[in-house]
């Protein structure tokens, strides 16, 4: 079957939220970009009260299940699949894939149900309120997708590695970025007399997120710089009075969640990030996107994946004094920018990365 022997695929995307996040990113891109002639999309949305992304293709019908938990959601679920009818599943986080995965032989076996991970698999367990049980019931059911989508070679290894997780199975495929159109020619970075130099980061101000190494490591700097921190969690408070310690609240600003968190820091020197793990991080893609250069730690995940000489610097996982001498390093090394623009478009732009999602579904069919 493909999409010239039926009027459309039928595909049915399940997402627990639609509020701030990268998997909730991608699931908007996904919508939004999809091919309509080929495919008709219902986005299922387990708790849409407060969503953040906004599905602009009119194509695309959105269902709130208006359910707090995955685990009270089964027979909404079911009741959904048989209203649709859908030739595909697509479920994209991982909590809600392994509900699917267990739940699977309560569906229609004609369907072909697809996973895409939003996060490393192993890492991710390890945080669950009953980890051993968590990577039992991963190992046992997840062989039951038909495909899994991994954003990156590392997310995939870990999952055929640690869960034996058949190599079939399994295709990495990035995560995709909304490319911005220049009017002109950025300027390459290097050293400016008397510049205040910006950085910038966009992170869940969570723990793993890592923004108090970030803190730490601008904290050494005795050059003069601004430091935006543009996103909002539960570390907010504890971050804060790590700026007043150390004194840098003239310089460290902690500028809350935005909808456009890049916009009016198109001009920023560098991006920097703390992360101490991250699947295939979509801010990185989107600072790569403007040509923002990259300082990042060499931390699990897909990171290095993204980072090379040509637009950023790598550093030791934790080595905070050697992130500080990165910075120094990045504002002075040349970036072309207008050449990392360049690459991120051929790499990851939305026009190239969803067209891939969309091969994997036909073929499947």
């Amino acid at each position: 079957m493909n999409a010239t022997a039926q009027a459309k695929i039928k595909l049915l995307v399940f997402t627990p939220t639609l509020q701030c996040g990268g998997s909730e990113k991608f699931v908007s891109l996904l919508c939004n970009h999809i091919d309509s002639e080929k495919f008709q999309v219902c986005l299922v949305v387990l708790n849409n009260a407060a969503p953040f992304y906004k599905i602009k293709n009119p194509a695309v019908e959105v269902i709130d299940l208006k359910k707090q938990r995955v685990l009270f959601s089964l027979l909404r679920v079911k009741k959904v699949i048989k209203k649709y009818q859908p030739d595909i599943v697509f479920t994209t986080a991982n909590h809600l894939n392994l509900y699917f995965a267990i739940f699977r032989r309560s569906f229609p076996v004609n369907i072909k149900f697809v996973a895409r991970e939003s996060s490393i698999v192993s890492i991710n367990s390890s945080r669950a309120k009953f980890p051993s049980m968590y990577n039992r019931l991963i190992k046992r059911f997840y062989k039951r997708f038909n495909h899994i989508i991994c954003q990156s070679v590392y997310m995939q290894q870990d999952l055929i590695g640690n869960y034996n997780i058949p190599a079939n199975k399994t295709i990495v495929i990035n995560n995709p970025a909304e490319m911005v159109l220049q009017s002109s020619a950025v300027p390459s970075t290097g050293p400016v007399a008397d510049k205040t130099y910006k950085f910038i980061t966009v992170a869940r101000l969570s723990g793993e997120k890592g923004v108090e190494r970030l803190i730490h490591a601008v904290g050494l700097l005795s050059i003069p710089f601004q430091f935006y921190i543009i996103g909002e969690g539960n570390k907010r408070n504890t971050l804060k009075d790590l700026v007043n310690e150390l004194q840098l609240q003239d310089k460290i600003f902690l500028s809350g969640e935005k909808e456009d968190p890049f916009k009016g820091m198109e001009d920023a020197d560098l991006f920097l990030m703390g992360s101490y793990y991250e699947g295939f991080p979509n801010v990185l893609l989107e600072a790569l996107a403007l040509g923002i250069p990259v300082i990042a730690f060499n931390a699990p995940g897909g990171i290095p994946e993204i980072v090379s000489a040509e637009n950023g610097i790598l550093v030791d996982d934790n080595d905070i004094l050697e992130f500080a001498a990165a910075i120094k390093k990045g504002l002075s090394a040349g970036f072309d920018r207008n050449s990392i623009i360049e690459n991120t478009q051929k790499r990851f732009s939305v026009n190239i990365i969803v067209p891939q999602i969309e091969n994997l579904l036909l073929q499947l069919l």
